[in-house]
């Protein structure tokens, strides 16, 4: 039985995200692996947690100012709490390192609509429960509690069914399939290279910049990969890209922490250190 190593031989070549979109277009293969996301600093979880503690303690508060107080508290952390939720999903798409990311409301609403993690009716709602935040943090409106009660039950719904439909935390890294694995040892975390068998779509999150890029293999360990930097990349071009390689290769099948993948990705010769 041959054991050799075998090491990936990777030859870089930059292009257009539109290059790449035509050149997607052409490929067929199976699955991948992804990457686990963790949410952006603590979560959306205690905010909602508390604005919903908030909520029902206005309920019960005798003292005007103490449940105006609390009304606006929960409409303010349940906003908090969907605006994490909404960057999560960004991050996970990797619309962030686009060039000219969503960064607006809407346009971070235009982003999940288009990803199809939400429908046009709830864009819409998301954005008048927005606009009811806004009032109490830039107008200074105290909301009264019916507003507050409909703004985070609202929302703590919305977010149900938005995570029930989508996981945030499942994001892509590479479409098709290679020979090789990863494990725990001795030492520590450990990847091997076995082979390329098929053409990948890869979406690199990993320092120092994150692309978007076809791995087209030459033989057993060769492979020359056409890339696009995402932040020369458009928005646009991302969603094709992500839709091009989930309709061609359907929904990766495994998940690792971003530490696993990054030392798989450096095994498989894709990690770009400029």
């Amino acid at each position: 039985m041959d054991n050799k190593k075998v090491t990936a031989q990777c030859e870089f070549e930059i292009v257009s995200a539109a290059d790449l979109i035509d050149g997607l277009g052409t490929l067929t293969g199976r699955s991948g692996q992804g990457v686990i996301i963790p949410p952006p600093g603590d979560g959306p979880d205690n905010p909602l947690a508390w604005a919903i503690q908030d909520v029902s303690m206005a309920s019960h508060a005798r003292d005007e100012q103490e449940q105006a107080r609390l009304c606006t508290n929960a409409v303010v952390g349940s906003r908090r709490a969907l605006g994490c939720l909404v960057e999560w999903y960004v991050e996970r798409d990797l619309g962030k390192w686009c060039k000219y990311p969503p960064g607006s409301p809407k346009q971070q609403a235009e982003f999940l609509m288009r990803r199809g993690i939400i429908d046009e009716l709830t864009s819409r709602v998301l954005e008048r429960a927005v606009d009811k935040r806004n009032r109490v943090e830039h107008d200074y409106v105290t909301p009264d509690l019916a507003t507050a009660e409909d703004v985070v039950e609202l929302l703590r719904r919305t977010m149900t069914i938005i995570r029930n439909q989508s996981n945030p935390s499942l994001a892509p890294w590479v479409f098709g399939i290679f020979l090789g694995g990863y494990g725990h040892g001795d030492h520590g975390r450990y990847a091997t290279f076995g082979g390329w068998c098929e053409p990948l779509a890869v979406f690199s999150r990993f320092p120092p910049r994150p692309w978007v890029g076809l791995v087209l293999p030459d033989g057993e360990a060769r492979a020359l990969v056409r890339h696009a930097y995402l932040d020369n990349t458009t928005v646009e071009e991302l969603v094709q890209l992500l839709a091009l390689a989930e309709q061609k290769y359907g929904h990766t099948s495994s998940f690792m922490d971003l530490k696993s993948r990054e030392l798989m990705g450096s095994e498989l010769g894709l990690m770009i250190d400029k």
